[in-house]
C-alpha cells in the first residue's frame, strides 16, 4: 500500500513537471548558474613577479607567440634622436630698428630746444632749462643718464652725430648677434642651430657659433667696433657713447625651449619600438635558475599577456549573456516550433541537460590541458585541447531525436557558450559550429546505427581539414608539429562524438522515450513480444496489421514520408484489440458475431476502446510517442457507419452521431493520415466479393474520397499530390494480393469460401450501404476524379 502511494506520488510530480510552465524558467536558472560557475575566473594565476636574482619557482614557458620590447634600446635609438635634432632659436631682426628709433626720437626731442625762429636774437637755453627735459629724454631712450653726461650731451647740442655713431655700433654688433647663454648655445657647437627670424619664420642653420656674441662679449665689442669711429671725438663723449651703446644692447637671438621640444617628439615619434619575438613554447626560465636581467624582460612582457578580471563583473556578464542567447533562441525559434509542440517540457531537459553536460565536457579538456602545461594560463593552455571537445555528439543526438533544424539552433547556444568557455576564440566558435552541423546533416541522412561510424570517420576526416584551414588562417607561418597536434586532436574529437552518440542513444530513449530509426527498426521485427502475442492470440487482426504495415510503407515510400515509422504504426496501430480479441470480426473464427447480442451503441463503445486499450498496451511496452501517437490518430475522428446505419436502422430516432465516432485526434503528421488510409482501404477490399483490379481501383478511390471529405486529413500535411501517389501504390499492393486465381476442382470447398466471403468487417463499414439514407450523408462531399489513375 505504501509503495502504491509512492507510486502515485512519483507519477503525480512527474506529469506536474512536465506541464508546468514554471519548469522553463527553473532550466534557465539551472543553465546559467551552471555555466556561470564553470567560467567563474580562476583565482590561482601563474605569478611572473620576480627580481633580478630570484629563484624561479617553477618552469616558464610561453603560452603562445608574443613580441618584446628592448626598452633600452628604444630609448638609446630615441635619446639619438633627440641629440640629432638642432636647438631652434629665434632671431629678433626688429631689435636693431627699434634700438635706432629710439636713439633718433630721444635725440630728436632734445634738438628741439635748441631751434629758433629765423632772424631771432634768442639766447640758447641754458643747461638748467633742458634738465628740466631730462625725464622725457629717458624715457625716449630707454635709459637713466647722469646729469653730467646729459650735460654732456646739452654740449654738443645733442648732435645728430652722436645718434649715428650709437647705431652704427650697435648694427656691427646686432648683425654678428647676441645670445643671452653662449655656454648652452656652444653646447650645439657639433651640430649647429636652426636659426629662425621672427615674423617671416624663415630659418638657416648656423654651424659658427663662436662668432656668435654672448652678453659680456658684446659689450666689450662695442669699444671695439668703435674705434675706428670714435678716435677723432675726446674721451668723455667717446667713453659716453661706448656706455650708451653697451647699456642699450640686448639679445637678438634667443632659445626656443617650447619649438625645440616639439621638433624632438616629433622625430622621435618616428622610431618604432625595437622588438624580439618569443615563440609558443619557448623556455623564459627554468625551475631553479636564478631570473637575471633577459629573463625578467621576458617575464615583465608574460605578465602583461594576462588579463586580469574581476570576478564579480565576469560573472555577471556571463550570466547575462548566457541568459540572453538562451532566452533569445528559445522564443524566436523553438517555442512555437512544431516538432516540440507535444511534451514541450521533456524536450526542453533534454536540451537543457545536453547543453550542461557538453559544456562540463568541454571545462574538463580545459583542465587536463592546464594540467599538461601548468605554467600557461588556463586558456592559453587550451587552445588547442578545444578540438578534442566532443560537442559535435550533442548536434547529432539533437537532430537524432528533434530534427535537424532544431539540431542548428541548439548548436548556435552550445558553440557559442563553448567559445566562451575558451575565453571568447572566435576559431572556437567556427570549428564546433561548421563541424556540429555538418555532422548533424550526416546523421540525418542515414539514422541506421552502423551510419553513425560512417558519420564519426567523415566527421574526423572532416574535423582535420578544418583544423588544418583554421592553423592557417590564425598563423603567417604554421608550426608544423602545433598544426600536426591539432589536426591529432580534431580527427580524434570526431571519432569521440560518434562514440558518445551511439553510447547516449539508447540511454536517451529510454530516459525520454524517444523514438529513432534504430528502434523503429527493432519494433518492426515480428518476432517482438507483442506482435508474437498479437499473431497467437488474434491472427486475423496480425494478418491485417501486416497488410496495412505493407500498405503503409509502400504509400510512405510513394508520398516521400518516413516509410519506416508508417510501417511500424501499422503493425502495431490495432493492438488493442488484444483486449476483446472475438469482438473483431477478422477474429471470429468461430462463425459467430459477438456484435449480434450486443446494441450498436455498446458495439460502437468496444469499437471505440480498442484505441484506448492500444495506447496502454504501447506504453506498457515502452513503444515510444510516435508509435503511441500513430495508435490514437490512425482512425482520428472519423465514423463507424456500419453501426451508426444499423442504430438508425433500428428505429432509434435519438441517435447522437458523436457517440459513434472515434475520440481522434485526426492525423496530424503524414505517417498517421497513409495509416489511416491504409487502415481502411485494407478492411474495405478485404469484404469485396470480387476484388478485381477494377473493383479494387474504385474501392479505393471512393474510400479516399470519403476519408477526405470527413476532414480526416485537414490536419496532416498530406497534398493531392501524396494522395494520387498513396492511391496508385495501394492499388498496385492490393491488386497483387487479390489477383484471380486458377479454379481448383474441389468445387464444395469454393462455394463455401464464396459465401464466407460476404462477411462484414465489424470494425470497418460494410462493402455495401446498410443506410438507406447514406446518400444524404455523402452527397456534398468533394469527389477526387480520377483518384490513383
Amino acid at each position: 500500500m505504501k509503495k502504491t502511494k509512492t507510486d502515485n506520488w512519483l507519477k503525480r510530480t512527474k506529469t506536474y513537471l512536465l506541464s508546468t510552465p514554471h519548469l522553463l524558467w527553473f532550466l534557465l536558472i539551472c543553465i546559467t548558474v551552471s555555466f556561470t560557475v564553470l567560467q567563474a575566473p580562476n583565482q590561482n594565476k601563474i605569478s611572473y613577479s620576480y627580481q633580478i636574482g630570484d629563484v624561479a619557482q617553477r618552469d616558464i614557458k610561453a603560452p603562445k607567440n608574443f613580441f618584446i620590447e628592448d626598452k633600452e634600446v628604444t630609448k638609446a635609438r630615441k635619446n639619438q634622436v633627440r641629440d640629432a635634432v638642432k636647438d631652434v632659436y629665434d632671431f629678433d631682426a626688429s631689435l636693431l630698428t627699434d634700438i635706432s628709433f629710439r636713439v633718433e626720437s630721444s635725440i630728436q626731442f632734445a634738438r628741439q630746444l635748441f631751434k629758433k625762429p629765423e632772424n631771432s636774437d634768442t639766447p640758447d637755453p641754458t643747461f638748467a632749462m633742458v634738465l628740466t627735459t631730462k625725464p622725457e629724454f629717458e624715457k625716449k631712450l630707454g635709459l637713466e643718464i647722469s646729469n653730467d653726461a646729459y650735460n654732456l650731451l646739452f654740449k654738443q647740442r645733442f648732435s645728430i652725430d652722436i645718434a649715428n655713431k650709437i647705431t652704427t655700433i650697435i648694427d656691427k654688433i646686432l648683425s654678428k648677434g647676441v645670445v643671452a647663454n653662449k655656454e648652452i648655445l656652444l653646447e650645439n657647437e657639433s651640430k649647429g642651430i636652426t636659426l629662425r627670424t621672427i615674423k617671416s619664420n624663415e630659418e638657416r642653420t648656423v654651424n659658427n657659433l663662436k662668432a656668435i656674441y654672448g652678453p659680456d662679449q658684446a659689450k666689450a665689442m662695442v669699444r671695439i667696433e668703435g674705434q675706428p669711429l670714435l678716435k677723432n671725438i675726446n674721451s668723455n663723449l667717446s667713453n659716453l657713447i661706448v656706455d650708451i651703446c653697451q647699456r642699450l644692447l640686448q639679445p637678438n637671438i634667443t632659445l626656443n625651449k617650447n619649438e625645440t621640444e616639439k621638433r624632438i617628439l616629433e622625430a622621435q615619434s618616428k622610431i618604432y619600438p625595437i622588438l624580439f619575438q618569443i615563440k609558443a613554447g619557448e623556455m623564459i626560465v627554468r625551475e631553479g635558475e636564478r631570473v637575471d636581467k633577459i629573463m625578467l624582460i621576458k617575464l615583465t612582457a608574460l605578465a602583461e599577456q594576462v588579463v586580469k578580471k574581476d570576478i564579480y563583473l565576469s560573472g555577471t556578464g556571463t550570466a547575462m549573456i548566457t541568459c540572453f542567447l538562451i532566452l533569445v533562441v528559445y522564443y524566436l525559434f523553438l517555442k512555437n516550433h512544431k516538432r516540440l509542440k507535444d511534451d514541450h517540457n521533456t524536450h526542453m531537459i533534454f536540451l537543457a541537460l545536453g547543453l550542461i553536460l557538453y559544456l562540463i565536457f568541454a571545462k574538463i579538456v580545459i583542465y587536463i590541458a592546464q594540467a599538461f602545461h601548468p605554467e600557461m594560463a588556463m586558456e592559453i593552455a587550451a587552445s588547442s585541447f578545444y578540438m578534442l571537445v566532443p560537442v559535435q555528439a550533442a548536434a547529432m543526438a539533437t537532430c537524432l531525436f528533434l530534427g535537424f533544424d532544431i539540431a542548428i539552433f541548439f548548436t548556435i547556444v552550445l558553440s557559442l557558450l563553448a567559445s566562451l568557455a575558451f575565453g571568447s576564440n572566435f576559431q572556437v566558435f567556427i570549428f564546433f559550429f561548421l563541424s556540429s552541423i555538418t555532422a548533424a546533416y550526416w546523421i540525418n541522412e542515414r539514422q541506421e546505427r552502423k551510419n553513425f561510424i560512417i558519420a564519426g570517420f567523415k566527421l574526423a576526416v572532416f574535423n582535420s581539414m578544418l583544423a588544418i584551414a583554421l592553423g592557417f588562417y590564425s598563423l603567417s607561418h604554421p608550426d608544423p608539429i602545433l598544426l600536426a597536434k591539432e589536426v591529432i586532436f580534431a580527427f580524434c574529437g570526431g571519432l569521440l562524438a560518434a562514440t558518445l552518440t551511439i553510447g547516449f542513444t539508447p540511454l536517451i530513449e529510454i530516459l525520454f522515450n524517444y523514438t529513432t530509426a534504430a528502434k523503429l527498426l527493432e519494433f518492426s521485427n515480428l518476432d517482438q513480444p507483442l506482435i508474437k502475442k498479437l499473431m497467437i492470440e488474434a491472427p486475423g487482426t496480425y494478418n491485417h496489421s501486416v497488410i496495412v504495415a505493407t500498405l503503409a510503407e509502400a504509400a510512405a515510400s510513394a508520398a516521400s514520408a518516413n516509410s519506416l515509422q508508417a510501417k511500424v504504426m501499422g503493425y502495431y496501430h490495432d493492438i488493442g484489440k488484444l483486449d476483446k480479441t472475438m469482438y473483431f470480426i477478422e477474429n471470429q473464427a468461430d462463425g459467430k458475431n459477438r456484435h449480434d447480442k450486443l446494441s450498436p451503441s455498446m458495439s460502437a463503445l468496444i469499437l471505440i476502446q480498442h484505441v484506448k486499450k492500444g495506447v496502454e498496451m504501447a506504453k506498457k511496452y515502452k513503444l515510444g510517442n510516435e508509435i503511441i501517437e500513430g495508435i490514437i490518430q490512425h482512425h482520428g475522428t472519423s465514423l463507424i457507419k456500419y453501426f451508426y446505419n444499423k442504430s438508425l436502422n433500428s428505429g432509434n430516432e435519438n441517435v447522437n452521431q458523436e457517440d459513434f465516432r472515434y475520440p481522434g485526434p485526426k492525423p496530424q503528421t503524414r505517417e498517421a493520415g497513409i495509416v489511416m488510409l491504409a487502415d481502411v482501404v485494407e478492411a474495405a477490399v478485404r469484404a469485396l466479393e470480387r476484388p478485381t483490379p477494377s473493383r479494387i481501383q474504385g474501392r479505393v478511390k471512393e474510400l479516399i474520397n470519403d476519408i477526405f471529405a470527413d476532414g480526416q486529413l485537414e490536419e496532416c500535411e498530406l497534398t493531392l499530390k501524396d494522395l494520387h501517389q498513396i492511391a496508385k501504390s495501394f492499388n498496385n499492393i492490393l491488386t497483387s494480393i487479390y489477383h484471380s486465381r486458377i479454379e481448383y476442382t474441389d468445387k464444395t470447398q469454393e462455394k463455401k469460401k464464396e459465401k464466407n466471403g460476404t462477411a462484414k468487417d465489424s470494425d470497418r463499414q460494410s462493402a455495401k450501404s446498410e443506410n438507406p439514407n447514406a446518400h444524404s450523408i455523402a452527397k456534398d462531399r468533394t469527389d477526387l476524379k480520377r483518384l490513383g489513375l
